[in-house]
């Protein structure tokens, strides 16, 4: 029983994190973007005064050498504009907006966003999605605290 109860697990949550990269990787190509691009205008979209790089690295859940490739892709297609710095410790910690162009770019992330979320949650009312969305929180609680112990 605890073999089954593991491998239902471990299987669910795995395929929907692949699932969900799959999706990712799919609609960001389709807008010309990379994987990575998508979380941070999603994230800079959600905070217009801007994030620090070291915001943007933990939100995205990227190492901040990632973080900083993902930016310069970004500042290079004029999406991104970073707070000035000459000083490179200082520029990461400088925020970092989202450009006229990169608001433009991002317009789509919403609509998207809602699709997906409204064919995947389509049989699901508005009171078993809150109790899923709460069972999952609580299982993450428990896994990071299993983590650091």
């Amino acid at each position: 029983m605890t073999e089954k109860r593991f491998e239902d697990f471990v299987g669910i949550i795995g395929a929907l994190n692949k699932e969900i990269q799959r999706i990712k990787t799919a609609e960001a190509r389709r807008l010309g973007f990379r994987g990575a691009d998508v979380m941070c205008l999603y994230y800079l979209v959600k905070h217009p005064e801007g994030l620090t790089a070291a915001e943007l690295a933990r939100m995205v859940d990227v190492s901040r050498s990632a973080m900083s490739r993902t930016l310069s892709h970004l500042a290079e297609d004029g999406l991104v504009e970073v707070g000035d710095s000459d000083d490179e410790a200082s520029r990461y910690r400088a925020p970092i907006r989202l450009t006229e162009r990169g608001r433009e770019a991002a317009r789509p992330l919403d609509e998207i966003i809602h699709r997906v979320l409204d064919e995947a949650g389509s049989e699901l009312d508005v009171r078993e999605r809150l109790r899923m969305y709460d069972s999952l929180n609580h299982i993450l609680d428990r896994l990071r605290s299993i983590s650091r112990d």
